[in-house]
C-alpha cells in the first residue's frame, strides 16, 4: 500500500469526513487518519454484548446535517444508506414543579400548549420572538456558506438590508441569553429551554455572546427534529461510505505525530509510525492549538501566528461535560404531552438554576440543580433495551477540575447520581437502571483529544466566534502556511452536528488548489442579489414582528 496521496486529512470526526468526501468527490486522492479505533468524534454509538441493547455515548440529534443541506448534497440518504427519525415533537422542559414545556414543529400547537401554563402574555410574546428569531436566524445562516465575515463587514449588511433593525441584531449577537430572555419572558420555566440552548457552546447564559445561541429553538419552528436511524453512527457510516466511494480511505488507530513541511508548504504528516506524504494539501479537523503547538516543529510556525494560537483559549469557566446511559428495566411514564418521550428534552429549570449551575462548575463543585439534557433512543426503535425495557440517554454539565482536584469513581457516581436524581425529578418518575455506563471528560478526551474535552474544540464565546474563529489569521479555513486548512468545531461556525465546516473548508482547498475556479464577477453578483433577496424578506418578517 502506497503512502503517497494528494490530500490528508487528520481527525475522523464528521467534519473530517464531509470535508474528505468532498475532497474525494473533486477527483482528488484522500485519507484520513484518526487516532481512535473508531470514527466520529464526538459521535459514539455502541452495542452491548449479549444482545442487551446499544448506547448512545456522544451526541443524539441530527437535524444540523439535515438543515445545512450536506446530507443531500453528498447524497447520504439517496445513495448511502442514511435515513432519519423525523419528529414533529422536538423538545420537551420538563421542570421540577411538574410542569412540562412542549416545542413543537409547528409553533400553533406550541402556543396552544403553552399558554396553559405560562399565561397569555408570556405566550404571545413567545409568538413575537419565534417571528424574530426565525428571520434573525435566516440573516445569521447565510454567514455560514463560506469564510466568515468581519464584524464590520456584517454590520454593514445588516445595515443596508435592515435599515433601522440592524442594531437589533447586532445587540443580540453581543448580549447574553440571560439578559435578552429575561426582556422578553416573565416565567423563566420558559426561558430555561431557551438559555439551556445556548447553554449547549459550554457557557453559562450570562457570558455575553451567548444570545445568538438562545434563537435557536424558538426560531426553528417549522422544521421537524432528525435523529438517524440506528443512531448517530448511522450518519458516520454513510460519511464513510460516501468518502470509499470516491476511492478515499480511512485509517484508524492512526493518531498523527507530526505535520511535516518543507519550503513553507505542508508536505507531510507522520502516524502510527508511518509517513504520509501529501502531494497537494492537508486539511486539520483537530483544533488549532494541538495543530500549531504539538503536531508542528515550532520552528516552522510563523512566530506571529505561533503568539496568536497561544492566545486561543478553552477551558476559561471550568466547564466540562459529563455522560449516563443506562439500560432501564421498564419504560417509564414521563410528564408531558402524549408522544413526547420520543422528543430531545432540555431541563434548566428555570434561567436562574442555569445560572447557578455554571457559577458553582466554575468554583469546580457541583451544581445544586443540575442542569439535564434527557432522551430516550428506545422510543424511536427496537434494540436499543432488551424487550420490556428501555433505554435512557442523560448529559450535563461538570467542571473540568472538579474541588477535590480531580475526578476519579467516586466522584463520578457521586455526579452521576446528581445528574440521574435530578432526572426523576424532573420526569416526575423513577428510573429503574439495570445497567449504566459513564463517560467523563478525561473519557472525552481519550477518545478524540479535545483540550478540555470540549466537543467544539475552543470555546465559542465572543472573541471567538465569526472571523475571530478560531483567531483572526486562522479564520477563513485556510492558513499562511502554503497547503494546510483547518476544518472542524474550531472553525466558522462552530459546533453542532452538521456539516458546514467540513463541506466549506472543502470549498476553500479546492479553489486554493485550482480545482474550483474562482466565481466570474457575473456568477458573485447574482448570489450577492440572492442573498440581499433573503436578507430583505427577513427584513420584512422583522419588522412585522416588532
Amino acid at each position: 500500500m502506497s503512502n503517497n496521496t494528494d490530500v490528508i486529512v487528520i481527525g475522523a470526526g464528521h467534519n473530517g469526513l464531509t470535508c474528505a468526501s468532498y475532497l474525494a468527490r473533486a477527483g482528488l486522492g484522500v485519507v484520513v487518519l484518526e487516532s481512535s479505533d473508531t470514527p466520529g468524534g464526538c459521535i459514539n454509538t455502541i452495542d452491548l454484548p449479549d444482545g442487551r441493547g446499544k448506547m448512545e455515548l456522544g451526541a443524539y440529534e441530527h437535524g444540523g446535517i439535515v438543515g445545512s443541506g450536506v446530507a443531500a448534497d453528498l447524497e447520504l440518504e439517496s445513495r448511502f444508506g442514511l435515513s432519519f427519525h423525523m419528529r414533529d415533537e422536538v423538545t420537551l422542559a420538563p421542570c421540577d414543579d411538574g410542569s412540562a414545556l412542549a416545542f413543537y414543529a409547528s409553533l400553533e400547537q406550541t402556543l396552544e400548549g403553552l399558554e396553559p401554563i405560562v399565561g397569555k402574555a408570556d405566550t404571545d410574546a413567545y409568538r413575537n420572538f419565534a417571528a424574530w428569531s426565525a428571520a434573525a436566524l435566516g440573516l445569521l445562516r447565510q454567514t455560514e456558506a463560506g469564510p466568515p465575515p468581519s464584524l464590520r463587514e456584517l454590520a454593514a449588511a445588516a445595515e443596508l438590508t435592515l435599515g433601522a433593525e440592524s442594531g437589533r441584531l447586532l445587540q443580540t449577537l453581543f448580549a447574553s441569553a440571560s439578559t435578552m430572555l429575561r426582556g422578553q419572558f416573565t416565567d423563566e420555566r420558559l426561558q430555561g429551554p431557551m438559555a439551556h440552548w445556548a447553554a449547549h457552546s459550554e457557557q453559562s447564559p450570562s457570558d455575553p455572546g451567548t444570545a445568538a445561541g438562545a434563537l435557536m429553538l424558538a426560531g426553528g419552528h417549522g422544521h421537524k427534529s432528525a435523529r438517524p436511524v440506528g443512531g448517530s453512527r448511522s450518519t458516520v457510516e454513510a460519511l464513510v461510505r460516501c468518502l470509499e466511494s470516491y476511492g478515499g480511505q480511512l485509517h484508524c488507530s492512526a493518531a498523527v505525530e507530526k505535520v511535516e513541511l518543507s519550503g513553507g508548504r505542508a508536505v507531510a504528516v507522520q502516524a502510527a509510525g508511518q509517513r504520509w506524504t501529501a502531494n497537494r494539501a492537508v486539511v486539520s479537523a483537530v483544533d488549532a492549538r494541538r495543530l500549531f503547538l504539538t503536531m508542528m516543529a515550532p520552528e516552522d510556525v510563523p512566530p506571529s501566528i505561533r503568539d496568536e494560537v497561544r492566545r486561543i483559549h478553552v477551558g476559561q469557566s471550568n466547564v466540562s461535560e459529563l455522560k449516563v446511559d443506562a439500560i432501564l428495566s421498564s419504560k417509564p411514564k414521563i410528564s408531558g404531552p402524549e408522544g413526547f418521550d420520543r422528543s430531545f428534552m432540555l431541563s434548566a429549570n428555570t434561567t436562574t438554576d442555569l445560572e447557578r449551575a455554571f457559577a458553582s462548575i466554575r468554583l469546580g463543585d457541583l451544581p445544586e440543580r443540575t442542569p439535564v439534557m434527557i432522551a430516550f433512543p428506545s422510543s424511536l426503535e427496537s434494540g436499543w433495551a432488551p424487550e420490556g425495557g428501555a433505554n435512557i440517554w442523560l448529559s450535563t454539565f461538570v467542571p473540568w477540575t472538579p474541588r477535590s482536584g480531580a475526578w476519579n469513581e467516586a466522584e463520578m457516581e457521586r455526579a452521576a447520581d446528581n445528574m440521574w436524581q435530578t432526572a426523576e425529578r424532573a420526569l416526575g418518575c423513577s428510573l429503574d437502571a439495570t445497567e449504566r455506563r459513564l463517560t467523563g471528560p478525561a473519557d472525552w478526551v481519550a477518545r478524540h483529544g479535545n483540550p478540555h474535552a470540549n466537543p467544539n474544540h475552543v470555546e465559542m464565546s465572543l472573541d471567538q466566534l465569526l472571523a475571530f474563529r478560531p483567531s483572526p489569521k486562522l479564520s477563513g479555513y485556510r492558513t499562511p502556511i502554503e497547503n494546510l486548512f483547518l476544518t472542524g468545531a474550531g472553525t466558522h461556525p462552530g459546533g453542532g452536528i452538521t456539516g458546514v465546516p467540513g463541506r466549506n473548508a472543502a470549498a476553500v482547498a479546492l479553489e486554493q488548489l485550482g480545482l474550483a475556479p474562482r466565481k466570474p464577477f457575473t456568477e458573485r453578483a447574482r448570489s450577492q442579489a440572492a442573498l440581499l433577496r433573503d436578507a430583505g424578506k427577513a427584513a420584512l418578517a422583522l419588522r412585522r414582528s416588532s
